[in-house]
């Protein structure tokens, strides 16, 4: 699941908020004008929205979360502010509070890349392409720059999902940000919108989802602000989906709340703003792709005793190999596969035409197979 997507598990609302937010695009009211709209290969333009930018302590910028012009423009806002002497960090939805110290760790250089994606549990919470944000993090690493986990446990979210805060134990309560301030009246009325699409789902089912909505945009909100008072001699840039900064009632306002400090909002096409209400700056599309990565033509499961071929297409990379459904993988080229996500860092950089030797058990037997895998 996408990082086990936070309340009403899952796809229904990764689709609700994008519809509602993403498509109608209600903006922040912080400019007292209209949005600025530039292109990102313009220099002067650029220079001159980051000259505006550095003079607020606080900028969020906005992401679709798969479009690679979107990372590349986040990464041009930081370079740019980073080479004007800003002393900044980064805040990111990518990652769950809890696995801080994992990331503080790659940053510092005490375990490798993969290491951290797996200790962070990247490709079960997250699972976009890793490669979208690699970039980001290089960058940070090599000049030194804190990168924030904001976004809450996984766990959490779906304990508010299943039985509302009402229902959380006492425990889980005490992982809340201690008041949740509820969603302003236009804020909910383009969340209901989005989500009576849907059609003749129940009123209790989207109070929940307003709820579990609420619950998400003010952790992020209060693990940003705790960043904030304790290094006050920072600025943060907040990477986060455009749903939760496009509206003023997501992240923006619940920061407010807890720091008074000046906040700008980026966003990247496409996005169609209302009249007179819109983010700070909208910097035009560059619509293209990473490299096509290496396909396998399966698809894997992830097991209690480990990662079975769950499907192998016809005429793909994985039947051409002799690989079955059923089969349980054990090893990728050079990395012992115990999980889904050892499977997927072991495919993360995979090329059209590279042979990987891959070793599986079949039939319940102890007897390994191996077989040589060409990715097409």
């Amino acid at each position: 699941m996408r990082h086990r997507r936070n309340g009403l598990t899952g796809s229904l609302l990764t689709a609700v908020v994008l519809i509602a937010l993403a498509g109608c695009a209600p903006g922040v009211k912080r400019t007292g004008g209209e949005a600025v709209l530039l292109d990102p290969g313009d220099p002067g333009a650029v220079a001159a929205m980051l000259d505006r930018l550095a003079e607020r302590r606080v900028v969020h910028v906005g992401e679709i979360h798969d479009r690679v012009d979107h990372h590349e423009n986040q990464l041009l806002i930081i370079r740019g502010l980073h080479e004007r002497g800003v002393k900044l960090a980064i805040g990111v939805e990518w990652f769950q509070e809890p696995f801080q110290r994992h990331l503080d760790d790659f940053l510092a250089g005490r375990i490798d890349e993969r290491e951290m994606l797996r200790r962070t549990d990247y490709y079960e919470r997250w699972t976009f392409d890793y490669r979208l944000y690699r970039d980001i993090l290089a960058f940070a690493k090599a000049q030194g720059i804190p990168v924030i986990a904001l976004n809450a446990p996984a766990e959490l979210v779906d304990a508010v999902s299943r039985n509302g805060i009402a229902g959380l134990s006492p425990a889980e309560r005490a992982l809340l940000p201690a008041s949740i301030a509820p969603a302003d009246p236009s804020y909910e009325k383009r969340l209901r919108t989005a989500f009576e699409l849907h059609g003749g789902l129940p009123e209790e089912r989207f109070q929940r989802f307003l709820e579990v909505q609420s619950v998400w945009d003010e952790y992020m909100a209060n693990r940003a602000a705790r960043f904030l008072v304790d290094h006050p001699d920072h600025s943060l840039i907040v990477l986060a989906g455009s749903a939760h900064v496009l509206h003023d009632s997501a992240i923006p306002a619940r920061l407010r709340r807890q720091v008074r400090t000046s906040q700008a909002v980026v966003v990247t096409k496409p996005f169609d703003p209302l009249p007179g209400v819109a983010p700070d700056f909208i910097l035009v599309a560059r619509d293209h792709a990473l490299e096509r990565p290496g396909r396998t033509g399966m698809s894997l499961r992830g097991e209690p005793d480990g990662v079975l071929v769950h499907e192998v297409k016809s005429g793909g990379a994985a039947e051409r190999a002799g690989l079955r459904v059923g089969d349980r993988v054990v090893r990728i080229g050079d990395e012992p596969i115990a999980s889904l996500s050892d499977a997927r860092l072991a495919l993360m950089d995979g090329i059209p035409g590279q042979r990987l030797r891959v070793v599986v058990k079949r039939d319940g037997s102890g007897r390994a197979l191996t077989r040589n895998l060409t990715l097409l």
